[in-house]
């Protein structure tokens, strides 16, 4: 049993002021508010007790990513395209036993078109797997059906229009197909939508989830109060510019989680070969006003980075350290930091089914994230990590 004493805490939804929390085997026992004076087993006097962080939107390249995320308070991704599916499976046995790496939900592959993009991404595979695609809306069923056998958590839809990239795309009639196949199987749909175009096709075709906002223009005000939307800011900034982890670079608080290789490989200007977006009309002012246009709707907001370094190299946009940069890319972009702290907590819980998770309250999952100060007054302090417990285990 552990008590921790003192701290402020924000519940997954609201501030409760100064309390205590007691874990055992795994799960919240107790949340006594008003009481707390630091003498529990942890001291947490002068700092900020939250749900742990859930990370909407990663790709997973390797084991090391759940490590990274973890130590930076993240305690739960969603995994939005790995492969081939034994990798995947492989991870998901793994987050079953850890207790040092961040827990993953994911949906395995991405459903793309026939010799087009995601499979187009990947490099050859020993084994001869190659990346199942569609070639139409006939074949929505066995693609889904596919996805469920193989564990899929919910399916990733790649939605972009034929003009925008050099590869072959699913059609809106392939897209609307696929949502009809999910709710089928049971299966949520999420939609990758960076532009105007792939935006309004995903919704259009009943999409569940978007993920990404457009760098391309504004979008419809038009039918956005009901939406959920995963914004990836982290990501949008680093598709516009080239100067996106100068803001990572600038903080030690970001950088004490990372291998020192990978810091002096950003510090020289490694991205992971992700090119900044040459398209007319490619501004990240784009990305965070349609942020706002959607949070003036009322429209829900994830929070989820798209980060998809390979272990041990550096990216452009990194599991864990970008978090915390998602988080304020956001509250810049109009949420509040209530708002920001539920994007990264109890909403992507709700939205995704995880009902263990995302709350501090008895009998959640004691997935927990002790930071000094208060980020609901300053949203970076989420990056001042002092402890982390997933599952009840402190790491």
């Amino acid at each position: 049993m552990t008590t921790i004493s003192g701290a402020r805490v924000f519940d997954g939804n609201d501030a409760l002021g100064v309390a205590s929390v007691t874990v055992e085997d795994g799960v919240v026992t107790a949340v006594r508010p008003g009481t707390g004076d630091g003498t529990g087993d942890v001291d947490g006097r002068g700092m900020t007790l939250l749900p742990g962080l859930i990370d909407a939107h990663v790709h997973l390249r390797g084991a090391g990513n759940l490590g990274q995320d973890l130590r930076h308070g993240v305690t739960t991704v969603l995994d939005m395209f790995s492969a081939p599916p034994q990798f995947t499976g492989v991870l998901r046995r793994r987050a079953q036993v850890r207790t040092d790496e961040a827990d993953l939900r994911s949906s395995g592959l991405m459903a793309g078109a026939v010799d087009g993009w995601p499979a187009v991404m990947l490099p050859p595979d020993p084994s001869g797997w190659r990346m199942p695609g569609l070639s139409g809306p006939q074949d929505a069923e066995q693609f889904v059906s596919d996805r469920v056998r193989e564990g899929s958590d919910y399916l990733k839809i790649f939605v972009e229009s034929s003009a925008d990239v050099t590869r072959p795309t699913l059609s809106p009639e392939t897209v609307a197909a696929l949502c009809v196949a999910a709710r089928s199987h049971g299966l949520q749909t999420v939609a990758h939508a960076p532009t105007r175009w792939a935006f309004r096709t995903a919704l259009e075709a009943g999409v569940d989830v978007l993920t990404h906002v457009p760098l391309d223009g504004p979008i419809d005000d038009a039918d956005l109060a009901g939406l959920v939307v995963c914004p990836t800011l982290a990501m949008m900034r680093a598709r516009a510019d080239a100067a996106s982890t100068d803001e990572l670079l600038a903080d030690p608080r970001l950088l004490a989680g990372l291998d020192p290789e990978v810091v002096a490989a950003l510090r020289a200007g490694d991205r992971g070969h992700l090119p900044v977006s040459t398209a007319p009309g490619v501004s990240y002012d784009h990305a965070a006003g349609n942020v706002g246009r959607l949070v003036d709707a009322g429209a829900t907001i994830l929070a989820g980075t798209d980060a998809n370094d390979v272990p041990g190299h550096a990216a452009a946009v990194l599991h864990g350290a970008s978090m915390h940069l998602e988080l304020e890319l956001l509250a810049r972009a109009g949420l509040t930091p209530r708002h920001v702290l539920r994007a990264a907590t109890s909403l992507p819980a709700d939205v995704f089914g995880l009902a263990d998770r995302g709350r501090i309250a008895p009998g959640k999952r004691a997935d927990l994230l002790l930071v000094e100060g208060d980020p609901l007054t300053d949203v970076t302090a989420t990056r001042d990590v002092r402890a982390v417990w997933r599952a009840g285990v402190r790491l």
